[in-house]
């Protein structure tokens, strides 16, 4: 199998990958901390000048990385292949420094319990060496047992290093192994192996009102910033919205309306797109929801999560009703595509197989 030998001039890191690999998926394997943050191509985190070799740059969203960014050499770590032998790269984000390197953990299984019937929520206890914060936003890997690379999953709910317990909603997708195991077969009592915590998906900073914009299991990375953000005293209005298909994977409403009777500034709203339901007059896509009740939002700030195709028209009709694009986060995630190396075409931050 053809290797290739990776350098990151900014830090003089150099580490060896497989070309079948995904560029930041062979370093985070071997320990190599590069900036990252969705894994899913639309947050442009992991974009890296291509000083010397090629890559096959994969799949990505327009707005990561343009056009005219790959025909100046850019790639997204995230996403892109080496295609020579050597390579070396210079990333446009600092590399983390020593103390945001993963740590790994055992974690004991608490729950596995059903929520919807697509979609699981593992709550899991960690031991006292885990890390000491989960920034609300982030995302651990999960070992599964003979499924490479491990795969990854927002985290649902903010850290307290007083319990260290984890929650994570997890969706059941065809053929996918991973989601398969965790649906089939993980129990309560079970040993999981995780790593993290990673990515940098945070609550912008200012002042102003915040909208959240979940799609399905896009839920978790934004209700914890929002929990996490109103625990904290934060008194910026702030309305979260719940995207789904159908009524029938509606989930999370007990702590939306909990939010909702203990925080005077926090309301929500589901959105279901593919079928009539008590929530709106008729099925409603998020972008639309959007321009039907606001005619601006200018000042605001918007977390956004979720499949490339949702998070993409709610960036772009935020940004349309004037938002600015340094006061959106995203969090994107892609099915894992199975290569005939064994491999996979992408990586997600809330993994969907």
């Amino acid at each position: 199998m053809a290797t290739c030998e990776v350098t990151e001039i900014r830090s003089g890191t150099t580490f060896s990958i497989d070309q079948s690999e995904i560029i930041l998926d062979g370093a985070l394997a071997k320990g190599i901390s590069l900036p990252h943050q969705c894994r899913g191509a639309s947050c442009g985190t992991c974009k890296a000048r291509v000083i010397e070799g090629a890559v096959d740059h994969g799949w990505s969203l327009g707005f990561a990385l343009s056009e005219e960014e790959r025909t100046q050499g850019y790639c997204l770590l995230c996403q892109s292949r080496a295609l020579t032998p050597t390579l070396r790269l210079e990333t446009v984000s600092p590399t983390p420094t020593d103390r945001e390197q993963a740590i790994e953990a055992d974690a004991e299984v608490l729950s596995v319990v059903s929520l919807t019937p697509k979609v699981k929520r593992v709550v899991m206890a960690l031991p006292s060496g885990a890390p000491t914060s989960y920034p609300a936003g982030c995302y651990v890997e999960v070992a599964i047992p003979e499924v490479h690379p491990n795969r990854m999953y927002s985290v649902a709910s903010p850290y307290n290093q007083s319990d260290r317990m984890l929650e994570l909603f997890v969706a059941r997708h065809p053929g996918g192994r991973a989601s398969g195991f965790i649906h089939d077969e993980l129990k309560a009592g079970d040993i999981i192996k995780i790593r993290g915590p990673f990515g940098e998906c945070r609550l912008p900073g200012g002042v102003g009102p915040v909208i959240g914009l979940a799609g399905g299991t896009g839920l978790a990375p934004v209700l914890s910033i929002f929990e996490e953000h109103l625990s904290r005293g934060g008194d910026d209005q702030m309305l979260l919205l719940l995207s789904v298909r159908e009524v029938c994977e509606v989930f999370g409403l007990e702590r939306l309306v909990l939010l909702e009777r203990w925080y005077e500034n926090f309301r929500y709203q589901v959105l279901v797109t593919d079928e009539p339901s008590r929530y709106t007059e008729g099925a409603m896509l998020a972008p639309s929801w959007l321009r039907s009740n606001y005619s601006s939002l200018a000042g605001y700030r918007a977390v956004i999560s979720g499949a490339p195709g949702f998070v993409e028209a709610c960036v772009q009709e935020c940004v349309t009703l004037g938002v600015g694009k340094t006061n959106i986060a995203t969090d994107s995630f892609v099915p894992m595509i199975p290569t005939p190396s064994g491999g996979s075409a992408t990586s997600p931050a809330m993994v969907v197989i």
